[in-house]
């Protein structure tokens, strides 16, 4: 059985003693079992009717139900068997339409969002100011393997605990290295500051590889935003051109796709590496004033 690392059981025993556990909770790392039993854990630390030193019984009705995964006010927020990841609709129905509804047995419910580092962006955006500004007696627990699986903008909001090294699942779920770099510096480019698009381009230093990777994903993506309606998107994500289309006119697109293919074409070649992040983070600033 997977062990919680102790100076993370501590940090959350204190916090549960002191009734200061986080309303919004990010997990990271460790086995996908171990980040499950955390969760659970989790739940049971804010529902248990009988809680000693901030540690649930694990003997009450709630504990009970929490660990067979029959309590009503744990609900848990995964991709149905047939998808990747879970739905705009299952998040609307399982979360968004509930959030406000008292809980059935608790005095409080729980949100576990298995998988949330595959929620695509617009799921992620969607739950911004959920997250921000919960109702009293919600708490919303996020399941991944790194910190960098989910938006620069959700991780700000929440509490992180480490579980440990990551130990990614053997059937290696997972968007590629490229897609997620690209993804993280366009949702900046679109929803944050000039300090966001500087985060979002780090993980590409002194790699040109990877620099030129995500400026090509970039340049298709807004390829497909401002094809939109003419032609089939190539980019694999329509979701991505839609927040594109939606922050830029077409004039600023091009602007965006030929800067684009000039950074691809100049770490194809000889660029210093530290210069050629530094041109790409501020010419995307230069492009981010022209958001509509």
């Amino acid at each position: 059985m997977p062990q919680i690392p102790p100076a993370t059981a501590a940090r959350v025993r204190c916090l549960s003693e002191k009734g200061r556990l986080p309303q919004s909770v990010m997990l990271t790392g460790g086995s996908e079992s171990l980040r499950e039993k955390c969760a659970l854990e989790l739940a049971a630390a804010v529902i248990c009717e009988n809680k000693k030193n901030g540690d649930p019984c694990g003997k009450c009705p709630a504990c009970r139900k929490i660990k067979a995964g029959t309590h009503p006010d744990v609900i848990p927020v995964r991709p149905q068997k047939d998808k990747k990841s879970v739905t705009v609709d299952a998040v609307r129905e399982l979360v968004l339409d509930s959030l406000y509804i008292a809980p059935n047995e608790a005095s409080d419910k729980v949100y576990v969002f298995y998988d949330a580092g595959e929620m695509s962006v617009i799921i992620q955006n969607t739950l911004l100011k959920t997250i921000e500004e919960p109702p009293p007696f919600a708490m919303f627990v996020f399941l991944c393997e790194q910190r960098e699986s989910l938006l620069s903008t959700v991780v700000s909001r929440v509490t992180e605990f480490s579980l440990g090294a990551s130990q990614p699942a053997a059937r290696g779920r997972g968007a590629d290295d490229t897609e997620t770099a690209a993804l993280g510096v366009m949702n900046a480019l679109v929803y944050g500051g000039e300090y966001d698009l500087m985060k979002s381009t780090a993980p590409l230093a002194k790699n040109r590889l990877r620099i030129r990777a995500a400026a090509e994903k970039l340049a298709v993506y807004v390829r497909d935003a401002a094809a939109r309606g003419v032609s089939p998107p190539l980019g694999g994500s329509e979701e991505a051109a839609a927040l594109l289309a939606r922050a830029f006119d077409l004039k600023t697109l091009c602007e965006l796709r030929d800067l684009m293919g000039q950074i691809a074409a100049w770490a194809k070649g000889n660029a210093n590496e530290n210069l050629l992040l530094t041109i790409f983070s501020s010419k995307l600033a230069e492009i981010q004033k022209k958001r509509r």
